[in-house]
């Protein structure tokens, strides 16, 4: 029973009243708060009872008219005051019934193990009596306030294998800044990428991050992007089946997922290549598919990589020459490394840049035996200039023997 020490005077004269009203009387919001908004109410165990009648009349079910037994069920026939302190669960699938049935199959709904005994209620997100509409900004789901909402249990009560860190790697994205930073509401949260009610594990096939839907969920934003990669040579393979082509959250990562101008960014442009190479450079992936390893070290030999590796930002990598998204086969007409196109595609970075230019090969294994003419001309220039310097040191040396003769005869 609710604790009368804590019962106000004139709950308990609307006790007396109830008591001698005909049965038939449903109860009010009214009758409900003039024992519930008294801010000392509480049960036998300590739990606060207050309801705060201005948030709930600015609420949605304030707004919508809907009263106290309404939700409370079990209260719409009690004739005894005060009611019986434990209640029966407020039943929210009585309206919501198709969102109870996605909660139900979603991660949140089923059971847990006993490692993380978390059970995930409509309260826990929405709250209780302030409910408000998402697109409302006081809501709790509203998108600027959603990853605070889930921080609530991802953050203290549940226990994952990538730890606490991960989940905070979210605030420190490109999405999280455009939402927060820049109040850009359609920028993505927690909802847009896991799902609301139907949210899942990423290890379920149905999940909207699991790698067979992840193409499609960051799609939705990113529309012209979606496009590309799956008419590119990645995307074409990932349709067909294949688990070892890249997706999305291979090449950007999934939560710190970052701008490609910031240096953090696993893309910045001095990062590209050792992103495509984990697999370019994959044996197994070599075999499996055909294509040549040691792309990091043939393209780190080059003048390009070597600048990149001294932090060179403008200069040419993966990208720039196969392209980003869209990366297609060089025999391919459209592919920006096809015969036909390799002037242009040079001409980006090098403007004028004819047929006899963009001939000169990148990935090369061995000079000697693929770029001939490459070879001789780096062997010449090795001799010329170490010859240079020889006749330098001589000339350096001769000059301070010379000083040094001098010297000892005076």
């Amino acid at each position: 029973m609710i604790r009368k020490s804590v019962l106000s005077g004139s709950a308990l004269g609307l006790i007396a009243v109830l008591a001698l009203a005909p049965a038939s009387i449903a109860l009010s919001n009214d009758d409900c708060l003039s024992c519930h908004s008294d801010s000392s109410l509480k049960s036998g165990a300590g739990k606060p009872l207050f309801v705060d009648q201005k948030k709930f009349q600015a609420s949605v079910h304030g707004q919508a008219g809907i009263s106290c037994v309404d939700c409370h069920a079990d209260l719409k026939k009690v004739k005894d005051f005060p009611h019986v302190e434990k209640l029966r669960p407020v039943d929210c699938a009585a309206c919501h019934d198709k969102d109870a049935v996605q909660v139900k199959a979603s991660v949140h709904g089923q059971p847990h193990d006993a490692t993380n005994p978390i059970t995930v209620a409509c309260k826990d997100c929405h709250g209780t009596h302030e409910i408000r509409g998402k697109d409302d900004p006081e809501s709790t789901i509203f998108p600027i306030n959603l990853p605070n909402t889930c921080e609530t249990c991802h953050l203290e009560r549940v226990k994952t294998k990538r730890g606490k860190n991960f989940i905070e790697m979210y605030k420190r994205s490109a999405h999280y800044k455009a939402l927060e930073k820049s109040g850009l509401t359609l920028s993505a949260n927690c909802a847009n990428c896991h799902g609301g009610h139907s949210a899942r594990s990423i290890a379920d096939p149905q999940s909207r991050v699991s790698r067979k839907n992840i193409i499609r969920t960051c799609g939705i934003c990113h529309v012209g992007i979606e496009k590309g990669y799956l008419e590119g040579v990645h995307g074409k393979d990932y349709v067909k089946g294949s688990k070892d082509v890249p997706v999305c959250t291979d090449c950007h990562s999934e939560h710190n997922i970052q701008s490609p101008e910031d240096l953090t960014s696993p893309v910045y442009a001095t990062k590209v290549a050792g992103v495509c190479t984990r697999c370019h450079d994959d044996e197994r992936l070599a075999r499996q598919y055909g294509f040549l390893t040691s792309r990091l070290k043939t393209y780190s030999n080059s003048y390009h990589g070597t600048a990149s590796k001294f932090g060179e930002t403008r200069v040419a990598n993966c990208a720039s020459c196969h392209g980003f998204h869209d990366i297609r086969t060089s025999s391919d007409p459209k592919s920006l490394i096809y015969p036909a196109n390799l002037s242009k595609t040079c001409g980006k970075c090098h403007p004028g840049a004819g047929t006899n230019f963009a001939k000169g090969k990148i990935h090369v294994v061995s000079e000697k035996t693929e770029n001939k003419w490459a070879y001789f001309a780096k062997i010449f220039y090795i001799v010329v200039i170490a010859g240079l310097i020889a006749i330098f040191l001589i000339f350096i040396a001769a000059d301070l023997y010379h000083r040094i003769r001098i010297r000892w005869k005076h």
